[in-house]
């Protein structure tokens, strides 16, 4: 079995945002699930997983999968590039409690042909909670993650996601697509960065392709989008900083430069920062606008400041929107 890795403070609840864990598994080994692809089977992911999706719900497509907003279900899919056991190791019900979430229930099967963690969690948002069925599925190199949230308190709601979930169907020998990345595009060939997963419409790149990374700067390289978010010039720096400040969960980030940039024809702000606790990390953000969706591209490193701050810096230069 593969070694767990230590989790950075950033990618921990990077991670745990899309790997709601829970409780207890099954004594007498994995169950067997075998589920066959039906006409109402549907294809909602970058990866190929088909679900039935739940009756009397008006879904339209989100970054990650597919949401109805009236009823507050979403469905969500990501892709860790991390061996399946290595992974399941780092999710302890110590590190979940750091990132407030209860663990509920966890059981694992043989899916389709595959190893399968099928898991129900709890977390606070806000003054609410959301409730969350994730599937884990062993893909050899990597993991695909499908994620259905619901309201916490709607029990109705819930068993409907869990059996979209138990609907899922994928061809055992199959692996996931290159990537189509809607939320734009880096050049990071001649770099030490490669592609190291797709999180909840987020895409991240690492200097060792692994999620999370071995690298002892822990450097990591995410680019994302805030869609239908128009931001007036004059609330696009206030705007940039309120979002760098949500990056490092309960830390203060020092802001020690600001400036305005061009990329891709799109203006955007440019803020490089320091986490201001104990062990200093270098918070890089660019975000450009385009009239309509933010476009966020952020670094973070605990360690080479000035030679990953210019690797962060010329990577944002090579931005290009989704045509």
């Amino acid at each position: 079995m593969m070694r767990s890795f230590p989790i950075n403070t950033k990618l921990l609840p990077v991670l745990l945002l899309f790997l709601f864990i829970a409780g207890s598994a099954a004594a007498d080994g994995p169950k067997e699930i075998n589920t066959e692809k039906g006409p109402h089977h549907r294809s909602v992911f970058d990866m190929p997983v088909y679900v039935v999706l739940p009756e009397g719900c008006a879904f339209v497509k989100s970054q990650a999968g597919c949401v109805d907003k009236t009823k507050k279900i979403s469905l969500e899919s990501s892709v860790i590039r991390l061996p399946y056991a290595a992974l399941l190791e780092e999710f302890t019900e110590k590190n979940l409690k750091k990132a407030d979430m209860e663990l509920k229930m966890k059981d694992e099967f043989i899916w389709n042909g595959s190893s399968a963690m099928l898991m129900k969690i709890f977390q606070k948002k806000g003054s609410g909670m959301v409730g969350k069925w994730t599937l884990i599925i062993d893909r050899g190199n990597e993991c695909w993650i499908i994620n259905g949230l619901y309201p916490a308190k709607d029990q109705q709601r819930g068993e409907a996601v869990l059996k979209t979930i138990k609907s899922a169907y994928w061809e055992n020998g199959q692996s996931s697509p290159p990537a189509e990345i809607p939320q734009g595009n880096v050049d990071v060939y001649g770099t030490p960065l490669k592609l190291a997963g797709l999180l909840d419409g987020a895409v991240v790149y690492t200097k060792d392709g692994f999620l999370p990374t071995k690298k002892e700067d822990g450097s990591l390289f995410v680019v994302s989008r805030i869609s239908n978010t128009f931001v007036t010039p004059d609330k696009q720096a206030g705007f940039a900083k309120e979002k760098l400040q949500m990056i490092e969960k309960g830390e203060k980030i020092d802001i020690i430069s600001e400036k305005e940039v061009m990329i891709d024809g799109l203006c955007g702000i440019e803020i490089v920062g320091y986490t201001a606790g104990g062990s200093k990390k270098l918070i890089y953000q660019t975000m450009l606008f385009d009239g309509k969706n933010s476009h966020v591209m952020v670094g973070i490193a605990r360690s080479s400041i000035p030679e990953n701050l210019d690797l962060f810096q010329s990577t944002a230069e090579t931005f290009k929107t989704a045509r």
